[in-house]
């Protein structure tokens, strides 16, 4: 392959030496341009462009010197090569400086003046390939800029929509009443997608026909015009049929008898509810401001559906776990309620029998009739837990708030227990404050939880052991404690006490016997009251079961535990405390 032809500019005064250059380059690849002065040269500069520039130094007039200039200043890249004798080698030396590629002196070799010029061809080559690749580098650089903005710009997006539909989630899920989740299902499937209209359709049992639950915007008529639609078919047909979103930006278009030309909307995007691989819903939202709805609408609205469908189920199984618990509850009322007939009976007949002054009884018939007196006051008791834990999960047990003395109040309820007490062989103890003000309380119910608690210490203390019952004064309130040197709890298991129906497993447990329903009801009664309760304790060590009552007027939160402010130190009786032992 012939070399392509480059074009030399030399610039000479010597016109002999301007016919040997020209004779001896005619066989070569390079085309010559002679010019014998300066000024020439510069002319041919503005005129032409060439690849390399051979000029002598020593020039009449406008000298080597200028013409480098002029070159360079008209292609920076153009290589300039010098001709010079030896007395002006230092200004061909200051020349490279300026920017000349190489020099040569005379008298020189025309082979070693071809080879210079071969060498400032290939380097301007590589010059301008560099250039190329730079360029190339540059544009490739500013692409890769681009899509990294557009893939910034689209992880900011999928992050913002990824944090909007966790916030959303948590929404409506908040809330496990269905009409309101329905509710907000709508308006934030409005809200993610910018429309102006929404519905959302649920399936009646085993899917055979859709109803509209929640319909909310502009272009939705009334409720029963909705409800005499056929959902089956249209653009809603084909959603629920393949399980797929559908986009419609022209209704105008959709088939005669689609439900939606009732709607009057111009656009529609419709999102099917998935729950168990079956449509259970559907969620449509109607004319996007301004704007057809897009793909990116189509996928941050699945998303969302698929929150929603959740939070549908948990709404639904939420409802029909409460109607079985009313019924349940409702179930226990009656029957608990009835049985008190039966048993009041059976308990004034077991007193009557027993009494001495209307009957002769011998030892052995006696102590039968002191078991069964026995087992009825604990049935009895069984079914007041039972009737006052059914009140409770309804919220219909009975309290009457009134000011009232809490000393007083505990203690009569230890005058009542005090039997009890002795009859195991046990002390009990009394320590409350003088400082403790009025409580608004329900006295019936506080001596019930105490009650309760003095029961729990009885049966899992051993004779010999002392129960302390405490009051003192508390941030905001008052603290009731009832401290026993039983058996104590483990840690584990402490988790497991105030639960419906709580038995610890252990045969001390088991022995002593009992609903389960004690702590739970005692729980219940005091957050009634606005307090709460807790319990301290180590096996081996017994326990001791607080709760704290406020005064009137103030409030804690149910994760607080209120801290005695009385200067003596909870754990040793104070002087200030009236203390009596039974």
């Amino acid at each position: 392959m012939e070399k392509e032809a480059t074009r030399v500019l030399v610039v000479d005064d010597e016109v002999e030496l301007l016919d040997v250059l020209k004779d001896f380059f005619q066989m070569t690849s390079h085309e010559l341009v002679l010019s014998s002065t300066g000024e020439e040269a510069i002319v041919q500069l503005g005129e032409q462009s060439f690849d390399v520039v051979l000029t002598d130094i020593n020039l009449p007039g406008v000298d080597g010197l200028e013409v480098l200039r002029v070159a360079k200043e008209m292609d920076p890249d153009v290589p300039v090569i010098l001709i010079t004798g030896n007395a002006s080698v230092f200004n061909a030396v200051e020349a490279l400086r300026k920017g000349a590629f190489d020099y040569i002196t005379k008298p020189f070799d025309l082979f070693d003046l071809e080879k210079v010029i071969d060498r400032a061809l290939e380097r301007r080559r590589l010059a301008e390939e560099n250039r190329r690749l730079l360029e190339n580098l540059k544009r490739a650089n500013m692409e890769l800029q681009r899509h990294e903005e557009n893939l910034r710009d689209k992880v900011a997006l999928a992050t913002e929509q990824i944090k909007t539909l966790y916030e959303i989630g948590k929404e409506i899920t908040s809330s496990l009443d269905l009409d309101r989740t329905l509710e907000k299902i709508v308006e934030k499937s409005i809200q993610l997608t910018r429309s102006s209209s929404g519905l959302l359709l649920l399936a009646e049992e085993r899917g055979k026909a859709y109803q509209c639950q929640w319909a909310r915007g502009p272009v939705i008529p009334d409720h029963e015009s909705l409800e005499q639609l056929e959902w089956r078919r249209g653009l809603t047909g084909l959603a629920i049929s393949q399980g797929q979103p559908v986009i419609e930006n022209d209704l105008s278009l959709a088939m005669e008898g689609e439900p939606l030309h009732v709607l009057g909307a111009t656009s529609a995007l419709i999102v099917p509810l998935i729950q168990d691989g079956s449509v259970q819903g559907l969620i449509v939202v109607l004319d996007k401001s301004q704007d057809p709805f897009l793909p990116s609408d189509e996928e941050v609205l699945t998303l969302f559906a698929s929150q929603a469908a959740i939070a549908i189920h948990n709404a639904r199984i939420y409802e029909k776990i409460m109607e079985l618990d009313r019924l349940k509850s409702d179930f226990v009322a009656v029957v608990s309620h009835e049985l008190r007939t039966p048993l009041t009976s059976i308990k004034g007949s077991l007193e009557i029998l027993g009494d001495e002054r209307y009957f002769d009884i011998p030892p052995q018939q006696s102590e039968l009739l002191q078991i069964s007196q026995t087992n009825v006051e604990r049935l009895e008791s069984l079914i007041n837990d039972i009737l006052d834990f059914s009140k409770l999960e309804s919220s219909r047990l009975s309290n009457n708030f009134l000011l009232a003395d809490l000393g007083m109040v505990l203690r009569n309820a230890t005058d009542s227990l005090e039997t009890m007490v002795l009859n195991r062989g046990l002390k009990m103890e009394i320590q409350i404050a003088d400082s403790i003000p009025k409580l608004n309380i329900d006295e019936m119910r506080v001596v019930q939880v105490v009650n309760n608690l003095v029961s729990n210490a009885v049966k899992f203390s051993d004779d010999g052991g002392v129960i302390t019952i405490r009051a003192e004064m508390a941030e905001n309130g008052a603290v009731i404690s009832i401290i026993d040197q039983g058996v104590g709890i483990s840690e584990e298991n402490q988790t497991k006490l105030f639960r419906k129906f709580g038995q610890l497993d252990s045969s001390s447990t088991r022995k002593a016997g009992g609903t389960g329903l004690g702590l739970i009801i005692s729980k219940g009664i005091v957050e009634e009251h606005g307090g709460r309760i807790w319990v301290e304790s180590e096996p081996g060590k017994g326990s001791k079961f607080s709760f704290w009552l406020p005064l009137p007027g103030a409030a804690i939160q149910a994760s607080q535990k209120p801290e005695p402010t009385d200067e003596r130190d909870a754990s040793d009786p104070g002087e200030e405390a009236a203390s009596s032992a039974a």
